[in-house]
């Protein structure tokens, strides 16, 4: 499903462009190689200046190809420089240190099988440990990313313009030669400049890409191209600064490039697809190269006639595709072997994640207990609205029980979800993050947006492409930007996760995060609170079921008390029904409802792993009940509801099928009208102990379209309350 972005977003290039700039990259870097390490060793002998030509190209594009490729690692790198040690070490530093030692080991012993292939290599010890020390080999792009990260966190506190200045000068001086550089030290001089820009200049370089228009594709490629010219005329390439101004203008031109081919039918897909898979090529592609040398480079020069003119021609670009397929293969291969190893640091064991950073579906964090619901609610005191609690003597009528209703609809941003992203978002902030990317059917994503400008950091959010436009709106007004993507939560997942890593920031999911659990569970605790105070304390307590986070903190609220919980289900997106049946989250494929806040395609999996043991029962309910349950909420006690919030109401009027002994799950349908016979209200709660039994509801939230609103309290459908 395509991506888009919306409101004051950017087009699709905001996302995009830095995928296609390094797929670009990596495609200029291997045909680069291609044509210094083979075609122009090849003996032609076709009286054509076609060789020459195709080295001048490659020579031309130096001061493009690795500072562009900084530059954006500069950006992707930008938000970790500011995030504590010990979250940003691993991925950043050692990550990148253990695949230069690694691929090290592996290109130094397949290239000692081809020794005529001219590329840097250690023939003994003492020259591998000068490679995995101070003199890179031709992975020196992994190295320098390592120590680039060093220095700029390490000197994160330094004015920019110091830094950029000190990074500067020391690539100009390494252009003129006069530093001692042997193999690739040099590069590793020059491109620090480059990298402390994207790290430091962010919002400029984004802002660039952001206004790419022809206009300014000509004017930066025109002024690149007379740099090289003046460059070469005069001879001017290890002049002090000259190379590096030139480098300068074309990053300029590689990012306007790179920002116009993205919104490219053809090539901005295909080029943002490599882009996303430059390590496996960067790591694979010399010892393949190396290979194909040895394989084609005599029976090519041995060629004659017009087959010859014509290789000639076109060679450089079918080796190198070639060269693409062939390392693609190869890291397909080598990990559907297991060999994942090779590609990232080994996985360590799950552990909790205090910083907020994105949670795996497969490596899930420690579930929190009460004790953190008790806490968030102490955080969220006087940042959150404590939502009144209503009572209404009709509705306990239909019920058979008293119901006491929380009104999170009241809440900031229509939801409790304000709640787990206040936590989470505030934490993050106080950590040093300065954004954060959110995904969800709406409310989720309106509480971030809404958290993310209270405490000064960007939000993203990713909804739906069919997202309700009210939550669309009020996600854009609080200042996010909002991507649309997909219809599935694998869909906008899969785009919200993409732009945590280019944006770096971490991403708050919507249930899958111990905090946003603990948050959400805050509501849960209130409730129980003002019932015990009003002297009714709760039997039961009822919230609705989407991902899992609200029904997952009402477990933790109400954990050590006699209180069973109970979730709601629309009908065909009933996951953690099926989930509880199971023994672990089962996936549906979601049926329409109206209730399109509950609709994950699958239970979290920390929300499961804490409700598996804790919920008593779950009751599924069709649109009919739904309906129902809204009308009543709107004429008995005037309180406006979306349908995913009416849903807790029609689960808690039906809740007496459930709740005998053995709990379980039931279908609750609506029958045409409210307080009619056979109307919502179906077996009343069983008494006992003298006291009529005390449900509590969460009404989760209450964004929802004017003309749902007109058309779910249509006249016609409210005779059985006004008889």
């Amino acid at each position: 499903m395509p991506t888009r972005t919306e409101g004051n977003a950017p087009p699709d290039g905001r996302v995009v462009w830095a995928d296609v700039a390094k797929g670009a990259c990596i495609l200029l870097v291997v045909l680069w190689h291609v044509v210094v390490k083979d075609y122009l060793r090849i003996d032609w002998r076709a009286g054509l200046p076609v060789p020459g030509a195709w080295g001048l190209l490659g020579e031309q594009l130096l001061p493009l190809r690795m500072p562009l490729f900084f530059a954006i690692s500069g950006v992707f790198a930008a938000n970790a420089v500011a995030r504590p040690w010990r979250v940003s070490g691993r991925p950043r530093i050692a990550r990148n240190l253990y695949l230069y030692a690694v691929w090290l080991l592996i290109h130094t012993a397949l290239l000692a099988l081809a020794p005529g292939f001219p590329t840097d290599r250690a023939t003994g010890p003492g020259g591998l440990l000068a490679q995995l020390t101070v003199t890179p080999s031709n992975l020196w792009y992994l190295y320098a990313l390592a120590l680039y990260f060093v220095l700029a966190k390490a000197l994160n506190r330094v004015h920019p313009a110091v830094l950029l200045t000190a990074a500067g000068a020391l690539s100009a001086v390494a252009a003129t030669g006069l530093l001692d550089s042997p193999g690739n030290r040099g590069q590793v001089y020059q491109n620090l400049v480059f990298f402390l820009a994207g790290v430091h200049l962010r919002p400029y370089l984004v802002r660039w890409a952001d206004g790419a228009s022809t206009r300014r594709l000509a004017g930066a490629g025109a002024a690149y191209a007379i740099g090289l010219a003046v460059m070469a005329s005069a001879g001017a390439q290890r002049w002090p600064g000259v190379y590096l101004l030139v480098s300068v203008v074309a990053v300029a031109f590689g990012l306007t490039a790179a920002a116009r081919l993205a919104r490219h039918r053809l090539a901005g897909p295909a080029l943002a697809r490599l882009g996303r898979r430059t390590l496996p090529v960067y790591v694979i592609h010399m010892p393949v190269l190396a290979l194909l040398d040895r394989l084609l480079a005599a029976p090519v020069a041995g060629l004659g006639g017009p087959a010859r003119a014509l290789l000639l021609t076109v060679y450089p670009v079918l080796l190198t595709v070639l060269v693409l397929a062939l390392s693609l293969a190869a890291h397909r291969g080598l990990t559907a072997l297991g060999a994942r190893w090779l590609f990232d640091l080994p996985r360590r064991r799950a552990h909790p994640n205090p910083e907020g950073e994105t949670m795996s579906r497969i490596d899930a964090p420690a579930p929190p207990d009460r004790t953190h619901v008790e806490e968030a609610a102490r955080v969220l005191s006087g940042r959150v609205v404590r939502t009144p609690v209503l009572h209404s003597p009709a509705i306990d009528r239909l019920a058979g029980a008293r119901i006491l209703l929380k009104a999170e609809n009241l809440q900031d941003g229509g939801s409790y979800k304000m709640r787990g992203a206040m936590l989470a978002v505030g934490r993050l902030a106080a950590a040093g993050h300065t954004g954060v990317v959110a995904q969800s059917t709406g409310n989720h994503a309106v509480a971030v947006a809404l958290a993310a400008r209270r405490h000064g950091v960007a939000a993203t959010v990713v909804l739906p492409v069919d997202a309700a436009p009210v939550k669309v709106d009020r996600a854009r007004a609080a200042g996010a930007r909002v991507v649309r993507a997909g219809t599935t939560v694998e869909e906008r997942l899969a785009v919200a996760r993409r732009i945590a890593e280019v944006e770096g920031h971490p991403l708050v999911d919507a249930y899958d995060h111990p905090d946003v659990v603990a948050g959400q569970g805050s509501a849960s605790l209130e409730l129980i609170e003002e019932a015990a105070r009003r002297g009714t304390p709760l039997d039961a307590l009822v919230v609705p079921v989407g991902g899992g986070g609200g029904i997952a903190g009402a477990c933790l609220a109400a954990a050590g008390t006699p209180i069973e919980v109970y979730g709601v289900e629309p009908v065909g997106c009933d996951s953690l029904a099926r989930s509880l049946a199971a023994g672990r989250p089962t996936p549906v494929a979601p049926a329409p409802s109206l209730a399109d806040g509950l609709r994950p395609g699958c239970v979290g999996d920390l929300p499961f792993a804490v409700a598996r043991d804790a919920v008593r029962g779950v009751v599924r309910v069709d649109d009919d009940a739904i309906v129902e349950a809204f009308r009543l909420l709107l004429l008995e006690l005037k309180v406006l509801v979306e349908p995913s919030g009416a849903a807790g109401l029609a689960g808690a009027l039906r809740l007496g099928e459930v709740a005998g002994p053995g709990g379980g799950a039931v279908t609750a349908a609506g029958h045409g009208g409210v307080g009619g016979p056979g109307g919502v209200g179906g077996r009343p709660w069983p008494s006992g102990g003298g006291r009529r039994k005390t449900v509590g509801v969460v009404l989760t939230g209450g964004n929802v379209e004017a003309d749902l609103v007109a058309r779910l309290a249509d006249d016609r459908m409210t005779a059985g309350v006004a008889a």
